[in-house]
């Protein structure tokens, strides 16, 4: 017999949960503000008595703790109920376990669990608990998931799916194939929002193996575009948080994210399965914070804005040669000619009778090769003045101390970073590889490398209590910075983006080329793209082809091209365009501009006709829904319900960068694409 068999049976079941959430939300309530009264009555009973017994001050104290304790617990439940009274579940399977007297188990799935108060039994399961899997990765038929124990075979007998808003069940599906595919068509229908939302009802099964993959050290997702690769890793952090609570917490967690925008962007997702924020930063800051900031440095985004605007081959030469292993592999080579070569013991006349010769100096820093080189100048004085004094009888001062090592540190000539990195081209042959730009600026390539060098002399002293790194937009990344990612956080790492969309193809990773600088990791892939329709994927297609892109039975309009007689004209089309948009019933538009300054420039033409407009720029720190102006560099991870492709000539759109950039820009859009242009337009979509 089947529990709950019709859609009314359903309804009327949800209700009766959402009962038993409300009163054990009252119930929670309450007690927060009898734990609260409590301590407020111990606190004044310790005012108003300051005479007495210690005995009683330190039991009341333990008493103090266990209320707080249990009080932090019952605030802790209050919020997670909270989260799912409007949707208390989202899916349900019936499960038989192969064994003599089983029964059939309907297993409900939200996002926290719920049990009844008074029978304790499990009313909803959590999203990430072990018997959940089966709802993602098993139809109807032979299932089983893994316990501490082992894995329970049986059989699903029942798959369904629910959408529940507010408390209200507006929908009920039924099947044994498609059950997933109809409420996910339903949901890639709707309007993008304005931040990134949890999927957990729309999970799918080779999304699932990534969420709940515990064996991989480094796993690196390769996703195409649209894939949901940012929230599946999202939901692996929380997945992780569940399955090994009491190991790992939300602060021992890290994002490395592109943009202060996307951080605020994804930011709503943990919230809304119930786990704190992690914290986040970027690359540019890690390397900085290394050197202690003392330098000044062109970032990431300046560096792409150069490629796009106004390069050189000798900039494009530079950023190529600074990717490879090659670079690497010399790198590590004149580290060992730095030990080899760079420091020159002499004679150091201590006192006026002691003179410590510079052949031992030489023998003490071979003897601690175990420390980096700029470590040993301590421990070489420490060790040299320890054995002077039990050998000789001598004492030195603090002031003769302090000479030593001075004297020491003064014998090693690679003291300096920036010296030695020059050091290190002259040594190659290929000083033009290394060029400081106005105002002792360093190019963005030349900040990983320093940091790795910089290491290897000076030891990694980045203390940190991160267990999980998680890094996005993977690919625009080189493999230098992932060596020093590996010196710097030497734990389990999650590692996501596509090759396909570098913003800077002339530095960026593939994910074989990023497990050959993990020397170890797992690649998985994520091949089905999710956000666009057919026709816009079959269109992204054209500008740069991926055979393993499979794109999702979902279909609209075909990507229009709009050509204009002047620029003038195309900002007025554009204009127009947006009013379309605000007609539409559409809650999302970008205009993706190939750089910042067109996307600056438009954003200001088009005030004059418009106010409805936000500029999204590499300073910018919150995404705002509605019509954004941003270059495609800034709309990296974004995804829009309707987007415009501006300046789309061949005069804009001709290098072998801005294929790239186009390729970002296109894949951004859901439902409606858009691209303008006046003169002609670019072979790059082959027109």
């Amino acid at each position: 017999m089947i529990f709950n068999k019709t859609e009314e049976q359903e309804k009327d079941y949800l209700q009766r949960v959402i009962v038993l959430l409300r009163n054990t939300i009252n119930n929670a309530d309450q007690s927060i503000k009898d734990h609260v009264d409590t301590l407020q009555e111990y606190k004044d009973y310790l005012w108003s008595n300051k005479d007495i017994d210690p005995h009683e001050i330190r039991s009341m104290r333990e008493s103090i703790l266990n209320h707080f304790a249990i009080g932090e617990n019952v605030i802790d439940k209050r919020k997670r109920l909270g989260k799912i009274l409007d949707i208390p579940y989202f899916g349900r399977i019936d499960f038989k376990e192969k064994k003599e007297d089983s029964i059939i188990l309907p297993i409900y799935i939200g996002i926290h669990a719920f049990n009844d108060p008074s029978s304790r039994l499990s009313l909803i399961y959590d999203w990430r608990a072990p018997v959940s899997s089966m709802f993602y990765d098993n139809e109807i038929g032979e299932a089983s998931f893994p316990t501490p124990l082992g894995q329970i075979a049986g059989k699903i007998s029942l798959k369904r799916q629910y959408r529940i808003r507010n408390g209200k069940m507006e929908f009920m599906i039924e099947s044994s194939l498609t059950v997933h595919d109809d409420v996910l068509q339903k949901e890639l229908s709707a309007n993008a929002d304005d931040k990134m939302k949890n999927i957990v009802a729309t999970i799918q099964r080779e999304q699932n193996r990534i969420i709940r993959n515990e064996d991989a050290r480094n796993l690196i997702i390769q996703g195409v575009a649209g894939s949901g690769k940012t929230s599946i890793a999202l939901h692996r952090i929380a997945y992780m948080l569940y399955a090994m609570k009491g190991d790992i917490s939300s602060g021992d967690i890290l994002i490395i994210s592109p943009n202060k925008v996307f951080a605020d962007y994804i930011s709503n997702v943990l919230p809304e399965l119930g786990e704190e924020t992690v914290p986040e930063t970027s690359m540019e800051q890690i390397l900085s914070n290394v050197l202690d900031n003392k330098y000044k440095y062109q970032n990431f985004f300046n560096q792409v804005d150069e490629l796009l605007s106004k390069p050189t081959d000798e900039f494009i030469e530079r950023i190529q040669y600074k990717a490879t292993f090659d670079f690497i592999a010399q790198l590590d080579r004149f580290i060992l000619h730095i030990e080899n070569t760079y420091f020159k013991a002499r004679d150091v006349k201590l006192t006026k009778f002691f003179t410590i010769p510079g052949e031992y100096i030489e023998e003490q820093f071979r003897r601690f090769n175990r420390y980096p080189m700029r470590q040993r100048f301590e421990t070489m004085t420490d060790y040299i003045l320890e054995t002077a004094h039990i050998q000789y009888r001598i004492t030195v001062t603090a002031k003769e101390r302090t000479f030593l090592k001075k004297e020491i540190r003064g014998m090693f000539a690679g003291n300096n970073d920036i010296q030695l990195y020059k050091d290190f081209f002259k040594w190659i042959g290929k000083t033009e590889m290394f060029k400081m730009r106005k105002n002792h600026m360093l190019e963005y390539m030349d900040l990983a490398p320093l940091v790795y060098l910089h290491i290897a002399l000076e030891g990694n002293k980045n203390k940190n209590r991160v267990k999980h790194l998680l890094i996005d937009e993977m690919q625009d990344y080189s493999p230098i910075q992932y060596k020093v990612i590996q010196k710097l956080y030497p734990c389990r790492k999650t590692i996501l983006g596509d090759a396909s969309q570098s913003v800077n193809p002339y530095g960026s990773s593939t994910a074989d080329m990023i497990r050959k600088a993990f020397a170890t990791g797992e690649v998985m892939k994520l091949c089905k793209s999710y956000r666009s329709s057919y026709e816009i994927t079959n269109f992204a297609q054209k500008i740069r082809a991926n055979a393993e892109l499979e794109p999702v039975a979902r279909h609209g309009g075909e990507p229009q091209i709009l050509q204009f007689d002047s620029e003038r004209d195309e900002i007025t089309g554009i204009v127009e365009l947006i009013g379309k948009f605000e007609k539409s019933g559409y809650k999302s538009l970008g205009i993706i501009c190939k750089t910042e300054l067109q996307a600056k420039h438009t954003w200001e033409k088009r005030k004059a006709c418009t106010n409805k407009v936000y500029f999204l720029w590499n300073q910018s720190s919150a995404f705002v829904n509605g019509v954004i102006i941003a270059s495609a560099h800034m709309s990296q991870g974004f995804e829009f319900a309707d987007v415009i492709v501006p300046q789309v000539s061949d005069k804009n759109r001709c290098s072998y960068i801005d294929r790239s950039i186009l390729y970002v820009a296109v894949t951004r859009a859901m439902h409606k694409l858009t691209l303008t242009f006046s003169g002609d337009c670019t072979e790059l979509i082959g027109k």
